[in-house]
């Protein structure tokens, strides 16, 4: 299910907080909560890994954001505004701490053999699009570049 309006909600967050217009903990309190796996799956393998919590700070000056950082929040921008499903595997909290302990007893093999299969036909160089097709479909319409995404 798409849901274009915490999408919405959440590409806006997403652009204040690396702009360093808001700080990360305003950035968390506007997180929109949606069953729609792009708002989890963006936030907690993207935006989330961006910036610590233990401290209020904007991603300015020192903490800017590197230019590799940078480019994935701009992908996963770009692809929240794209109105595209959300194609990757999901993990449910259950099968997450189930790989999470295969990963433990087996030294990170079962870890391996997951993102192997899960990536088996798409391109993580455009996460969270699934390929170069995709992405560049997207880069030819973007909403905020078109005068649509305001």
């Amino acid at each position: 299910m798409i849901d274009l309006q915490a999408r919405s909600k959440l590409a806006e967050a997403s652009r204040s907080l690396v702009a360093g217009l808001i700080t990360n903990h305003q950035f968390d309190d506007r997180i929109p909560r949606s069953s729609d796996p792009a708002i989890r799956e963006i936030y907690n393998k993207a935006f989330w890994l961006m910036y610590c919590d233990l401290r209020k700070y904007r991603l300015k000056g020192r903490d800017r954001l590197s230019p590799q950082a940078r480019e994935v929040a701009a992908r996963c921008i770009l692809f929240l505004k794209s109105n595209l499903p959300y194609g990757w595997p999901v993990l449910t909290k259950s099968a997450a701490v189930l790989l999470t302990i295969a990963n433990l007893f087996t030294l990170g093999i079962a870890g391996r053999i997951y993102s192997y299969r899960a990536t088996r036909g798409r391109e993580i160089a455009y996460w969270p699009f699934l390929s170069s097709e995709q992405y560049s479909a997207a880069l030819r319409s973007p909403a905020y570049l078109s005068g649509n995404g305001l």
